[in-house]
């Protein structure tokens, strides 16, 4: 699976602090669009993991990445969309 690739393979061989956050946010995108089609526990648990790798890939954007980075604004975007929409 995506998911799996991106725990496996993909995050833990980022070596950059860039190719980390883009990789990180592109799993907690994947777990937010779960999220927002799936119910109850399912939806918990998306939203969860979602919340999670955005945190992770927040704290790596902060020490990494310019503020106006590219990756990063659009970490803070969806972000933001996750935390309106499925939090």
């Amino acid at each position: 699976t995506i998911l799996g690739l991106l725990d496996s393979n993909l995050i833990v061989k980022a070596s950059s602090g860039e190719s980390k956050v883009f990789y990180q946010k592109m799993k907690a995108d994947y777990y937010r669009y779960i999220a927002e089609f799936t119910k109850d526990e399912n939806k918990t648990s998306a939203a969860d993991s979602a919340e999670t790798a955005y945190a992770d890939a927040a704290k790596v954007a902060e020490k990494d990445l310019a503020v106006t980075h590219p990756i990063r604004l659009g970490l803070a975007l969806n972000y933001s969309v996750f935390l309106y929409e499925v939090q």
